[in-house]
């Protein structure tokens, strides 16, 4: 490890090291951060407790929240890329039916830009609904929008159903499977949409700070009562718990190590020559390219996406790169890459910390880029 990269290590153990004792007495939450450039593993750290009896190791795992949409649009750019299907092309190329009650003309990657209108949980909707493949996806193309389409409105758990019904409208396989064959084994990359019994063994039980909220619940607030149904506590509140992390929610269940989601990033980034990479470099382009840029009607929040990734700038701390892009996730993780420099990353993390009062994850890549 050289010097520069060696302050980031000391930057990470302050936060995650023996000198922050945690709530208790006992050792600090766990975590792990990783980075790839250009192929090659430079940093790989972790610290801190994985549950009461185990320290956080390399093979722990962490639910990611909506870290999981960027594996989502990976996957969906993949399988797009392959069957000859411009990201541009219309919805109802792919999934005719998404186009019910009025949600006409979009385009697919309109549709993982959050620009779908259709933010909140289908009104109807069952466990065995998330379930069963292609379900959540066709109770969502029946509903009206709730806010206006085209105008940027966060699609917490909806997008992950579009992303899923894109993927298996074009590939047959649902997104979880198409993870599993097309990412995680065949490149070695700990990461699950819909985990096995195996991985979810790995999982460290998610631990949450006394202050902890979402962001589109800050303190001070007054919430849209129409938030109820972007974040549906009968799915949302259950997330990250060991007896649902094998259903396929493809927009916050997803569970990683540090070393996979950086390994994902960075086989899009990679610059050597010769280096197969999961998409080409015009899909890659198109998929970072602004789609949407504006406040939320339903948080007031900026929003400004890409083919489903959060793009720079952004209030999502993606690092100082201008051409950064990845996707964050509740409680503090982050993932995602800086192209110009070849450089791909992950903080997997146990504690979910609000982010009004976080600053980890801004931290550590502000030590990064400092050392690259």
């Amino acid at each position: 490890m050289t010097g520069s990269l060696a302050r980031v290590a000391e930057t990470f153990a302050t936060l995650h090291g023996p000198r922050d004792r945690g709530d208790e007495g006992g050792p600090a939450p766990g975590a792990s951060f990783c980075v790839v450039r250009d192929g090659e593993m430079v940093l790989d750290l972790h610290g801190g407790a994985h549950d009461t009896d185990r320290s956080w190791g390399f093979d722990s795992l962490g639910a990611i929240a909506s870290g999981t949409k960027g594996i989502a649009a990976v996957a969906a750019a993949m399988a797009l890329e392959r069957a000859d299907v411009s990201l541009d092309a219309p919805m109802r190329l792919v999934w005719p039916e998404f186009e019910q009650a009025g949600k006409v003309g979009l385009t697919i990657a309109d549709a993982m830009a959050h620009l779908g209108g259709v933010p909140g949980m289908p009104c109807e909707w069952s466990w065995d609904d998330v379930r069963t493949p292609g379900r959540m996806a066709a109770r969502l193309a029946v509903e009206t929008p709730l806010v206006p389409m085209r105008r940027p409105s966060y699609h917490a758990m909806t997008y992950g159903w579009i992303a899923g019904e894109v993927v298996r409208r074009v590939d047959g396989r649902t997104i979880g499977r198409f993870v599993r064959e097309e990412l995680a084994e065949p490149l070695g990359l700990d990461l699950h949409i819909g985990a096995t019994p195996a991985a979810i063994s790995r999982v460290a039980r998610t631990v949450r700070a006394p202050d902890y909220a979402l962001g589109a619940f800050a303190p001070g607030t007054t919430p849209d009562p129409r938030l109820a149904r972007v974040y549906d506590e009968r799915l949302y509140l259950v997330m990250g718990r060991p007896d649902h992390l094998d259903a396929e929610v493809p927009a916050a269940n997803g569970v990683a190590s540090a070393r996979g989601m950086a390994g994902l990033y960075g086989a899009l980034v990679d610059r050597r020559r010769g280096v197969h990479r999961l998409v080409t470099g015009e899909t890659l382009r198109a998929a970072v390219r602004e789609r949407s840029c504006g406040t939320d009607p339903l948080t007031g929040r900026l929003l400004r996406f890409g083919f489903g990734f959060e793009i720079n700038p952004n209030p999502s701390f993606l690092g100082p790169s201008p051409d950064a892009f990845g996707h964050t996730g509740a409680g503090g993780s982050t993932h995602g890459a800086w192209p110009s420099r070849g450089v791909a990353w992950s903080y997997v993390i146990r504690e979910y910390r609000p982010e009004f009062n976080d600053g980890r994850a801004t931290r550590l890549l502000g030590a990064l880029w400092r050392a690259l």
